[in-house]
């Protein structure tokens, strides 16, 4: 409830659920702070009302409200909680309530969780207490106050089933669909399902952070983590959570360099596939001249492919049957000479249909499109002839996108062929060029031993490449 900055006998009755009648004689006896005058209505400020709650919260008689806690005889990895605390409308009498904590916090935590359930706590004191006192009638008109019904808290499980859900998840593609349904199901569910929202606070992510250290590998940690915050941001934007705690993600060891065919490999590469058919050496073909994914290969249609401009469409995608945009940007490629004569052979044999890439299923002698297993299988077997470790078809597509890098190409021409969305994936495939200026400075290096200066070898090598020029 969002108080205002001044709360009229109304606003007040509403906060403490008894009749403004109620409030007024309260205020006569002294049971609640001091009003003024706002006018000839009564009024008080809000950091006023809310010192006021603290200070009932804090004071049991003459001593500090009590919390005394233990471990949940049920469950041993919960804490209960005993919260004592003065009753502001009647200071003889103590208000005590027993409570569980969630699941997951420490004895620090469980402490900080019962402090924060004190101003409900008296809420709902004081309104039973409105409840059980005999009012008289003021007039024919009895005032009714109406409540609100009792809704079951908002827990993380909650949120996720019945907002995030159908709200967020369900408008993003198959595969992100899949890869939400994933987390909540392995991590996120399992460790904070039954955690309300208002109690994950820094410390509760901290220890849901340290939990999940020991489940997964740093890198998967941190995909869990971002996909919490993304849940977090949209609980604050329904207006169910007042700020989004930061949540501090896992330190990633420096990855190594991916390995990339030499020129020998990706020649003995086609070799063994031309060797398999011309759909293995097409298959390859696609993803080390045009870089193409493999579920990319999978969706590609003949409606993608001009031959008579020499270019490539790629903007479909295949997941698990569903046709849909594809990864990073939609855009069109430039066929090499290799390329083009493979897909011209192709298309002159009959198409199956409007996919270029059709399998044939043996025990159901039947044509069906290309799965990524399939791909993957013709591809282990081009490998397998050749000599080469097995692995996906990612392993040509980034051969595919070093080898550009290495002949000179650009950052940006490598990214419109590899249709990032962001440069900074694009960089990734530039560590080779390292490689290659470190074998400049180790020849400087080679000539400054034998004597030679290096300004003017370097002098020397400008106006050659002038003179070529």
């Amino acid at each position: 409830m969002e108080l205002p900055e001044i709360l009229y006998v109304d606003d007040f009755a509403a906060l403490l659920r008894i009749s403004p009648a109620a409030l007024r004689r309260r205020a006569l006896r002294g049971q609640l702070p001091a009003p003024f005058h706002c006018g000839r209505a009564l009024a008080w400020t809000r950091d006023r009302v809310l010192s006021w709650l603290r200070d009932c919260g804090r004071s049991a008689g003459p001593a500090d409200m009590r919390i005394t806690l233990r471990p949940y005889s049920h469950d041993k990895t919960r804490w209960h909680v005993d919260i004592r605390l003065m009753n502001p409308c009647n200071p003889e009498r103590e208000i005590r309530r027993r409570t569980v904590a969630p699941a997951g916090m420490s004895e620090a935590q469980a402490r900080a969780w019962g402090e924060r359930q004190v101003p409900t706590i008296l809420r709902k004191a004081l309104g039973a207490a409105a409840r059980d006192e005999k009012e008289a009638p003021t007039d024919t008109h009895p005032i009714r106050i109406a409540t609100k019904p009792h809704r079951p808290e908002m827990t993380v499980a909650r949120l996720f089933i019945e907002r995030f859900e159908p709200e967020h998840v369900r408008l993003q593609k198959p595969a992100t669909q899949d890869a939400y349904a994933a987390i909540f199901r392995n991590h996120i569910g399992p460790l904070l399902r039954d955690m309300p929202i208002e109690a994950l606070d820094e410390d509760r992510l901290s220890a849901f952070r340290a939990e999940l250290a020991g489940r997964v590998r740093p890198v998967a940690a941190n995909l869990v983590l971002a996909k919490l915050a993304k849940l977090l941001r949209f609980a604050k934007r329904v207006r169910l959570l007042a700020v989004v705690p930061e949540i501090e993600k896992l330190r990633t060891p420096r990855p190594k360099p991916k390995p990339v065919y030499s020129d020998g490999q990706i020649a003995d590469l086609l070799a063994a596939a031309r060797s398999l058919g011309p759909v293995c050496e097409l298959i390859c073909l696609l993803a080390l001249d045009a870089g193409l994914r493999t579920s990319e290969v999978c969706a590609l249609e003949w409606g993608d492919v001009d031959l008579d401009a020499g270019t490539l469409l790629v903007q479909h995608n295949a997941y698990r049957g569903v046709t849909q945009t594809p990864k990073g940007t939609i855009g069109k490629l430039a066929l090499t000479k290799a390329l083009w004569q493979a897909l011209l052979d192709h298309r002159r044999r009959e198409p199956l249909g409007p996919l270029v890439l059709y399998r044939r299923y043996q025990y159901r002698d039947a044509w069906r499109p290309f799965s990524p297993s399939g791909v993957r299988h013709v591809l282990n077997q081009a490998q397998e002839k050749a000599g080469l470790p097995k692995s996906g078809l990612h392993l040509l597509r980034h051969t595919s996108l070093t080898r550009l890098a290495n002949l000179g190409a650009s950052v940006y021409i490598v990214q419109a062929v590899a249709r990032h969305s962001r440069l900074q994936t694009t960089q990734m495939y530039l560590h080779t060029q390292q490689v290659l200026l470190s074998r400049e400075a180790a020849d400087l290096l080679d000539q400054a031993a034998r004597g030679h200066e290096p300004g003017k070898a370097l002098a020397k090598r400008a106006k050659a490449r002038r003179s070529k020029s």
